[in-house]
């Protein structure tokens, strides 16, 4: 019992919220969709990269 006492004594900060649930399964979908938009987002950075170029040989 002791040990409980003094763990929830300590000072450090909370990882997790005490107000908020998330479900494993909604973290990990939405760990999938935020890999998939940083993807998107990298694609079409390159895309826009060679347009510049292409666009720049022109003139």
């Amino acid at each position: 019992m002791e040990v409980k006492k003094k763990i929830s004594i300590s000072n450090a900060p909370y990882f997790f919220s005490e107000e908020m649930i998330i479900t494993k399964k909604s973290l990990n979908e939405n760990q999938l969709k935020f890999t998939y938009q940083k993807q998107l987002i990298s694609d079409l950075d390159n895309k826009h990269k060679e347009w510049s170029k292409s666009i720049n040989s022109k003139f």
